[in-house]
């Protein structure tokens, strides 16, 4: 198990995991002002535990926002609500799932474990943050269709979920939305940030152009592959392997949901019709 303590300004985080085998099978939980926003996967709740009594003894936990429903972000809602009789908020979208659980690929559930079921309330767009700072939500889907990041504008503060991860990106989950995740990326970029707070990276300090840079990136693998692919009439793993190489470990390990042969396909794949998707890749098997 691993974990890290984040200090920037006047917010608190946590990074946590079972195994520290790259920045997105650790998540981080944030204190800011009275405000936990997300908290982290459930098979760590020990050590989040302690970070929650320790910030809510300091500083006084007041109410915990979700950014969306996945293992890793609200994984202990529910037992941070009954520690601390705290509001738990999530976006809309996010409040079915959360109550009534959703289907997880097994390697999550070894990874970050299965959540307990969460009484959410939905998610307003403004909160207030602290003296003077308010939390406000701005849809942001891609990654998930519920996914919302967090914007302090008078500390110029973007908490992005899992919006950022890294600028440049060479696996997608097989539910992700590349041209939709380039769009939120652009939005968000909209937003005068200095700092970003990634829900897996950590402190971004070349904030909104950071957003910037990976939707850039984005739009031009797109292009590259739709290129190569409705021009040149080149088969998905020939460019697959000329632009990203062969698929990691991380394919294996996931039964197929994470890898590049998802972000090669996602890039051809229509946005307006999910089921215009090359023979390349198929969906894997969720659990309940």
């Amino acid at each position: 198990m691993s974990s890290t303590r984040i200090s920037h300004d006047s917010v608190a985080g946590l990074r946590v995991g079972r195994w520290p085998l790259g920045p997105t099978t650790r998540s981080i939980c944030y204190r800011a002002g009275h405000t936990l926003i997300d908290t982290g996967p459930p098979n760590q709740w020990k050590q989040v535990r302690h970070f929650v009594e320790e910030e809510h003894e300091a500083h006084g936990i007041e109410r915990v926002v979700c950014t969306h429903h996945h293992e890793d972000h609200a994984g202990n809602a529910a037992r941070i609500q009954k520690l601390l009789d705290v509001p738990v908020y999530a976006p809309e979208s996010s409040l079915e799932r959360l109550q009534e659980g959703f289907a997880m690929e097994w390697y999550r559930r070894v990874v970050w474990g299965t959540p307990p079921e969460t009484e959410a309330e939905p998610l307003p767009e403004a909160l207030p943050l602290g003296p003077g700072a308010t939390l406000q939500a701005h849809a942001a889907p891609g990654h998930a269709d519920d996914m919302v990041c967090l914007h302090v504008p008078e500390r110029r503060w973007l908490f992005t979920a899992d919006l950022f991860l890294a600028p440049r990106i060479e696996y997608l989950r097989f539910d992700e939305d590349v041209h939709a995740l380039a769009e939120s990326l652009h939005a968000m970029a909209q937003l005068p940030a200095d700092v970003l707070f990634c829900g897996h990276q950590g402190v971004v300090e070349t904030g909104s152009a950071a957003l910037q840079e990976k939707a850039r990136y984005l739009e031009a693998l797109c292009g590259q592959v739709q290129r190569r692919y409705y021009r040149e009439q080149q088969p998905l793993p020939d460019i697959q392997d000329d632009l990203l190489g062969r698929e990691g470990t991380l394919r294996w390990l996931t039964g197929g949901d994470f890898s590049k042969k998802n972000l090669i396909a996602a890039c051809v794949r229509r946005t307006d019709d999910s089921d215009d998707l090359p023979d390349m890749i198929s969906a894997p098997t969720p659990m309940r």
